[in-house]
């Protein structure tokens, strides 16, 4: 990709997706009619809230079927097709747990057994059922969201095969002439006011108030207000909102969420005792991090606890639970800046901040030198020590010798620091740091990978397919539900990087003596070309909750804690998805597609860069290929599987 095509192709993308969805949303409707059945008495809201009656999912306009002079809404013709068969079962009285099941078993108050939750009394058809219900009744108000068709799947797998086995020469060719280097950045800093601006400790100030402000809102519903999840602000604006936007951020704007971050305010403000500017007293020890703990295992095993936390006990359902995580973060956060010197745990020990950290080599925007050969001639080193103008580098970088966005955190305060003024924020093609000679690390490497696993592992757990594997596993070893998740995550960690270990060692075989490096060093430098398909679906899959669900925080800020409020006079407003399902999967291939293209390039990259031999450059990356195939046509199954989701059913 030449020049500024590249610098430009992210936004280019963006205005596909925003146009996509525009056209999407004023697509013709389609009203069919359904046959004339005896049917109960219909609630009256039936056909109020723009219910799929089908999956429950809310909806547009663009699908509805007329059937005694009311009209249905639906997601896809799939659902209005299903209602049109036999309308009668989707107004009968059923059991709660069996309709979950795809079953319709109905129940009537003579023989029905009778739970109340939030207010509301339901019927089920045995004792094992009821008892179901109770152990966790959110469970049982999900909707099913349809994957993506057969068609448009087959066809993504026949892309992903013609661009694999066409991809190497084309990139092997742009190499050769040169094209993939010295890519043209744009410098947002250039002008006296932008630079000003930056400098200026109350933007940051502003922006972090804001987030604060809304971060004590989470917390605050949480732990006081209604504890039915979809009355409640707290897991919509934590797990769909902050969570699933949170890639989005990343790929467009790099660490900027570092540079709002509500934790890392907190608790600087009070370590500083002051709100802004440099620090004049301080309250930290300034202990030096543990040796055995300055790399990122330590974010790593709080990104794998936090996934077993999440998935296994359906913290993202309950406020409460919600809360309490967002607190003890910020008592993690807390602890590290009283203790240890600068912000080590933003650099060690943030799962946020490394999941994204990592996530930033691919990102369109860098904070760097201006003019290289400036630093080489400096004497102060203060953008690493900081001066009477600014703080030290919190996660101790230097400008002279920064190559890559993975532990910067946005702060801006060597753009204080630096005498020479030689500090720049630029515009930049996606996955530059990976393009270039970084050195690898192990720890690095291994977060990429279970990266890769842990989000494919949460697409997973939304399906059916995993209920199954959860009840094969408890049968098999005779273990109850949370050590049967426990081992079935275990195993979904390790396969992709089992998988991925077996191709390394075949592909340095087919390379032989032509490369020098060990096997170790092989697996870290080529696990980097696995981050864009990890990226991208992770994209895909947010995509899903944040433009299906994410509108229904504008009712819920009117009443943030379920107390009946209407702050904005928007609590009782009931909005459609921000995209229909057909548009959804287009944009969830085509992010899929474009993951797997750059991962293609990342892997040349390496190849060129561990030979000298063209051809054996190509002989060790066919192993590679194989494996980005693999992952890309894995990720593109978990989006062909129908998806059950929670919040948007309530």
């Amino acid at each position: 990709m030449k020049g500024w095509l590249a610098l430009i192709f992210p936004y280019l993308c963006a205005l596909t997706v925003v146009g996509l969805i525009f056209f999407g949303n004023v697509s013709t409707s389609v009203t069919t009619t359904a046959s004339m059945v005896d049917l109960p008495d219909m609630p009256e809201d039936s056909t109020g809230a723009h219910k799929d009656m089908v999956c429950g999912m809310e909806v547009g306009d663009e699908i509805a079927t007329q059937l005694q002079d009311a009209t249905f809404y639906f997601c896809t013709d799939f659902c209005r097709q299903l209602f049109e068969k036999d309308p009668a079962k989707f107004f009968a009285e059923t059991c709660v747990v069996c309709k979950a099941d795809g079953e319709y078993t109905e129940v009537s108050e003579k023989d029905g057994l009778e739970t109340t939750w939030q207010g509301k009394t339901y019927l089920f058809c045995s004792i094992e059922h009821r008892n179901a219900f109770r152990e966790d009744p959110a469970g049982y108000f999900m909707h099913t969201m349809w994957g993506i068709p057969n068609w448009l799947y087959y066809t993504s797998i026949a892309f992903v095969l013609v661009v694999s086995f066409g991809v190497i020469e084309l990139v092997s060719k742009w190499q050769k002439d040169g094209v993939a280097r010295n890519r043209p950045r744009i410098n947002l800093t250039r002008s006296a006011i932008a630079r000003r601006i930056i400098k200026s400790p109350f933007p940051r100030f502003a922006a972090q108030a804001i987030i604060v402000t809304l971060f004590i809102m989470i917390v605050a519903a949480g732990l006081f207000g209604n504890q039915h999840p979809a009355k409640n602000v707290a897991p919509l604006l934590t797990w769909t909102i902050w969570w699933g936007g949170l890639i989005w951020l990343v790929l467009y704007a790099g660490k900027l969420w570092c540079y709002v971050c509500p934790w890392d305010a907190i608790s600087d403000w009070a370590e500083g005792l002051r709100f802004w500017g440099k620090k004049k007293n301080t309250m930290g020890l300034k202990l030096k991090w543990p040796k055995f703990m300055a790399n990122i295992w330590p974010a790593t095993i709080l990104f794998v606890g936090l996934t077993w936390i999440e998935l296994g006990f359906g913290v993202t359902m309950k406020p409460r639970a919600t809360a309490w995580l967002a607190l003890a973060m910020l008592g993690m956060t807390f602890a590290s800046i009283f203790i240890f010197d600068r912000k080590s745990f933003c650099r060690y020990g943030c799962l946020v901040g490394r999941i994204s950290g990592l996530y930033a080599l691919f990102a369109p925007i860098e904070v760097r030198a201006q003019d290289p050969d400036e630093c080489k001639s400096c004497t102060t080193n203060s953008c690493f020590k900081g001066n009477a103008d600014g703080e030290a580098c919190p996660t101790f970088l230097s400008l002279r010798t920064m190559s890559q966005s993975t532990y910067c955190i946005s702060c801006m305060e060597c753009f204080k620091t630096c005498e020479k003024d030689n500090v720049a924020l630029r515009l930049r093609p996606w996955g530059e740091d990976l393009a270039t000679g970084f050195k690898p690390r192990s720890d690095e490497a291994y977060l990429a990978l279970l990266m890769l696993s842990l989000t494919g592992f949460h697409g997973l757990t939304m399906t059916g397919s995993w209920q199954k594997v959860l009840n094969w596993i408890e049968g098999t070893f005779n273990v109850g539900m949370t050590a049967a998740f426990s081992l079935g995550m275990a195993a979904l960690m390790v396969a992709p990087a089992v998988v991925y270990a077996l191709l390394v060692a075949l592909s340095k075989l087919l390379a032989g003596k032509a490369v020098e490096t060990t096997y170790r060093q092989y697996f870290i430098r080529y696990a980097y070309a696995l981050l864009p398909i990890a990226l991208f679906y992770h994209i895909a899959h947010n995509s899903e909750h944040f433009l299906m669900e994410g509108q229904k925080v504008i009712a819920l800020l009117s009443d943030p804690l379920g107390r009946e409020w209407n702050l904005f006079g928007t609590a009782k407003w009931i909005l459609p998805p921000l995209v229909n399902l057909p548009t959804l999967w287009i944009i969830q291939v085509m992010f899929v597609m474009i993951g797997h293209v750059y991962s293609l390039w990342v892997a040349r990259r390496v190849a060129t860069g561990l030979f000298d031999d063209p051809k054996a450059a190509t002989r060790s990356q066919v192993p590679m290929l194989i494996a980005m195939i693999l992952f890309s046509i894995m990720s593109l199954w978990l989006l062909k599987q129908p998806m059950e989701m929670r919040t948007s059913s309530m």
